[in-house]
């Protein structure tokens, strides 16, 4: 074989089991020192520049065992290089940015955050994009250039959870805003044990010739999605007992 008589060969072989070696006793250390089983950010960073130093290894390998220049073939190809790097800077851009995203705490692996007009939770940080999954179950592909170039949501790092809700219905059907805010905090607020009875408030969105556009806004002092999409759905369900509730009295 040629690489039992090629010494660089050798020593690039060695670079191979050295590196494997260092990533792993890295995230190893890593994991038990945080108590993680899974991957978070710093995981997928760490694997991340593993497998590009790799790819580059790999690389330079396969020259030395073809007894390439190195330093010659990466000489001819620098202006491709260039040209390459020109074309594909948004790609470089992305990638650069993804790297910030994973070696940085404001979002992580599993929150639960707000791009745009985007909503979702995190599955996949890489150097293309940020993966979100909305509440229908629908993977969304964000690029790491429109996430550090947009305000960011998380709702899970701070001390509550905030939701909200928009509805609409004839104007006829509503006494009062007041009246309405008070249902809603009677029948839903004081008897769901994860909302907080000061961060609930009824807003007005917009008001036309007949109909009224309102959002319940609410703080669950939970960040379990199932205690949010179970709080979105008592006031949906007291919004239809009050109108119901209305036009029998009317």
């Amino acid at each position: 074989m040629i690489w039992q008589h090629t010494p660089k060969a050798i020593f690039i072989f060695v670079i191979f089991i050295g590196l494997y070696s260092l990533k792993f006793a890295m995230l190893i250390v890593y994991k038990k020192r945080n108590n993680i089983k899974g991957k978070d950010n710093f995981v997928i960073g760490v694997n991340t520049i593993y497998y590009l130093l790799l790819s580059a290894i790999s690389l330079i390998f396969v020259l030395v065992l073809f007894r390439i220049n190195v330093r010659e073939f990466f000489t001819s190809i620098s202006i491709i290089a260039a040209a390459i790097a020109i074309l594909a800077k948004d790609y470089i851009s992305n990638a650069i940015n993804g790297m910030i995203l994973m070696f940085n705490n404001q979002i992580s692996i599993n929150d639960y955050i707000q791009i745009g007009e985007q909503k979702g939770k995190i599955s996949h940080i890489s150097l293309l994009n940020v993966q979100l999954v909305n509440e229908n179950d629908d993977l969304i592909f964000i690029p790491n250039n429109m996430v550090l170039g947009n305000e960011i949501i998380n709702y899970t790092k701070g001390s509550s959870l905030k939701t909200s809700i928009q509805f609409s219905t004839d104007i006829k059907f509503i006494s009062s805003i007041d009246e309405l805010e008070i249902y809603l905090i009677e029948n839903v607020v004081k008897v769901n044990e994860y909302a907080e009875l000061e961060g609930f408030r009824l807003r007005i969105i917009s008001v036309e010739s007949t109909t009224i556009t309102l959002k319940a806004e609410g703080k669950l002092n939970s960040k379990d999605r199932k205690h949010e999409r179970l709080f979105r759905r008592q006031i949906i369900n007291a919004w239809i007992k009050y109108i119901n509730q209305y036009k029998k009295a009317v």
